[in-house]
């Protein structure tokens, strides 16, 4: 027997309460937090996470990473700078952890390094930016990256050529396009000669049209 989906028009008062409803499973709140894209070479991330935080004055951020040397690595690179950083992952104590996450809570700490492992793992009250440092494989982690901002942040993608297609399989699951913005004020450096270059062969993110950033930017600022 099939349904007669007409039916529903003698309920108009109804479907508007349906239309209205909001969804609170991951996807969901992923779908509705702010989130842009920032395309950078993958030796220029460091630089451009410094770069961010300092130009922008971000607090309450949290730095995903793929790996804990990443972490570390990246920590080091922000303490060198005066950047009040720290990172947490599996090979440092329960005890380094507690009072790492305590001072990122207590607002003593800028900046929270971890894979998406340590942030499953931990509470925070208050996140203002997740910053994506490497683009997950699966989208159900992407998703909870963005979950922890309560939908009170924004969402910052790292995106290197070799994870367009992670990013781009992100967007699909999600059936939506996130805004890609140049880094103001940013310039890359160019790949060190000793570094092999990453083969040109890959298929190349879709490209949004000026016109539609411009757009899109504009609404954002009379908004």
């Amino acid at each position: 027997m099939v349904t007669d989906i007409n039916k529903r028009e003698d309920m108009p008062g109804e479907l508007e309460e349906t239309s209205e409803k909001l969804y609170y499973d991951p996807l969901s709140i992923a779908r509705r937090t702010s989130q842009k894209i920032h395309l950078i070479q993958e030796h220029d991330k460091n630089a451009l996470i410094s770069h961010l935080i300092t130009d922008n004055k971000y607090t309450n951020v949290i730095v995903i990473t793929r790996t804990k040397r990443q972490a570390d690595d990246l920590c080091i690179y922000l303490q060198k700078g005066n950047i009040k950083a720290l990172s947490i992952h599996s090979n440092k104590s329960n005890e380094e952890v507690i009072k790492s996450v305590e001072s990122f809570n207590n607002n003593e700490t800028d900046i929270l390094i971890m894979t998406d492992m340590s942030l499953q793992a931990q509470n925070f009250p208050v996140i203002k930016h997740i910053l994506s440092y490497s683009i997950p494989s699966e989208p159900s982690y992407y998703y909870e990256r963005l979950v922890t901002l309560k939908e009170n942040g924004d969402g910052i993608n790292l995106v290197s050529e070799e994870e367009h297609s992670l990013m781009d399989a992100i967007e699909w699951a999600m059936k939506v396009e996130i805004l890609e913005v140049e880094p103001a004020g940013f310039t890359p450096t160019e790949v060190s000669k000793t570094i092999q270059e990453p083969k040109k062969n890959k298929k190349p993110r879709h490209k949004k049209s000026k016109s539609n950033k411009a757009n899109k930017k504009s609404d954002k600022t009379g908004s």
